[in-house]
């Protein structure tokens, strides 16, 4: 709800300079939190996220607004840079910082579009057809695609969660709010990095104890973020329910959760503000209410007390009964339609010694493989995985699709490829595959053929490649 004396935002009217563009005036906020808005702007497509630094001293601005402030500017440039990244966030128009009236902003691009959560919740609320099932894991595999991508790229994103995924109208998902990115340059300086997280998304307890170890932020944190954002798409949830009796049964026995509980006050002196984002152990029991971090760590001490001789038992199988049990736990609280999510989920969420590896191996987990003629069509006909087997490349990428990856050409009387999906398996080396348009369907899908590069079409001066069809979804290789 707006304040009452600013109805249309604290910064609504303010006129900034942006190169390029001249001068844009904030109309309305169309989000808001206590230290930042996001403005609708009189330029159409612009955003304006202005950051809050007041503090009530006349000479001194507040640190935590301005520490969030130069970590997302930092991370737009830094992601601007890379071309094979920049494309899955919003386009930067630019930033400045206003020391006497104490604000900071960035202007970015405006996306039409809808996030994941609200989209999943659509799904769900129409009944989880076949058709918007395969669109759903699209989207999902898309998504869980690009963080794969920033992870070959050196960056952890962190603060993970369906919420900042954008899905535009063509199916094109883009990465937003970007403060938490633990990026190459902070690799380089540590102590440069402040840690930001949602508790009910990430891995708080074990992120900070290993940042203050000097440990940097790993990719098993993003696998983790990836798993609780599947079971909140799937529930409308991000924490677990746990049956009033079993909770009961273990806040009976204190043993089970009292170191837990001093590693999580040991997070709230660092971090005060967490204190009721990160509640204590025993105050997610009594609530009946799991936050997937203390999951499997409860879940582990629960079934050590109930399994006969389980300090017998080897790691293997530890880690066997422990998935096996958290797994059925999960399932129990997914919609049927979505009751296979529960392996998945699992996997990507369990304690770190039995994880999931990477996003990558986690998308293997969720597809929907295209079948088998499919895939031996492709492999004696596509002329990408010819051209792939030509250089040396590995055709894996195009081999083993979804079944949204593929689309049949009737002109040609074989299936293509999606660029974007054979745009992330080959990553980098895209750039360096060159197309031929061959054809257009009803339904204005452009079918590319892969050739040599002067046998290429030029487009805008330049020939054709694959890395310029990462985003188009409408454009498939033959």
């Amino acid at each position: 709800m707006n304040p009452p004396d600013h109805p249309s935002g604290k910064h609504a009217g303010l006129a900034i300079n942006l190169a390029g563009l001249g001068r844009v005036s904030l109309l309305q906020a169309i989000a808001r939190n206590p230290e930042t808005s996001l403005y609708q702007t009189d330029h159409e497509g612009v955003v304006v996220k202005v950051f809050d630094l007041e503090c009530g001293r006349p000479d001194e601005i507040s640190y935590g607004p301005y520490a969030n402030f130069q970590a997302e500017l930092h991370t737009f440039e830094e992601i601007q840079a890379v071309e094979t990244l920049s494309p899955y966030v919003p386009r930067y128009f630019g930033a400045n910082i206003d020391y006497e009236r104490k604000y900071a902003f960035i202007a970015m691009e405006f996306l039409h579009g809808q996030n994941l959560r609200l989209w999943a919740e659509d799904a769900a609320h129409a009944g989880y057809a076949a058709a918007q099932l395969d669109d759903l894991l699209q989207s999902v595999v898309q998504t869980f695609s690009i963080l794969d991508l920033f992870h070959r790229h050196g960056l952890v994103v962190l603060d993970f969660k369906p919420d900042n995924v954008i899905r535009l109208a063509d199916g094109a998902v883009r990465l937003v709010d970007l403060g938490a990115f633990f990026t190459p340059r902070h690799r380089r300086d540590l102590s440069s990095f402040v840690y930001a997280a949602t508790p009910d998304h990430a891995e708080v307890v074990i992120d900070v104890s290993n940042l203050q170890a000097g440990v940097p932020p790993a990719v098993a944190s993003d696998v983790f973020a990836a798993g609780v954002a599947l079971f909140e798409m799937a529930t409308s949830n991000s924490r677990l329910m746990i049956d009033p009796a079993t909770a009961d049964e273990i806040l009976a026995q204190p043993a089970m959760y009292r170191f837990r509980d001093s590693q999580i006050q040991d997070v709230w002196k660092a971090f005060p503000h967490l204190r009721h984002e990160l509640p204590l152990v025993q105050t997610q029991l009594r609530e009946r209410r799991l936050l997937f971090s203390e999951l499997w760590h409860l879940l582990k001490a629960y079934v050590a007390a109930k399994v006969p001789d389980w300090e017998s038992l080897s790691e293997e199988q530890h880690a066997q009964v422990l998935l096996s049990t958290g797994t059925t736990f999960i399932m129990e609280q997914l919609p049927p339609e979505l009751s296979w999510l529960a392996g998945p989920i699992a996997r990507a969420t369990t304690l770190r010694s039995f994880r999931v590896g990477s996003i990558a191996e986690l998308v293997q987990l969720l597809g929907n493989p295209a079948p088998d003629e499919v895939v031996a069509d492709l492999a004696e006909h596509n002329s990408l995985v010819r051209m792939l087997a030509s250089l040396d490349l590995p055709a894996d990428c195009v081999c083993r699709p979804n079944t949204w990856d593929v689309r049949w050409n009737g002109t040609a009387g074989h299936w293509a490829i999606a660029a974007p999906a054979a745009c992330w398996g080959l990553a980098d080396n895209a750039e360096f595959v060159f197309l031929r348009r061959e054809c257009e369907d009803e339904e204005g899908h452009v079918f590319w053929r892969a050739v040599d590069e002067f046998d290429a079409d030029v487009i805008s001066g330049r020939r054709q490649n694959l890395s310029r069809l990462r985003q188009n979804h409408q454009a498939w290789i033959l």
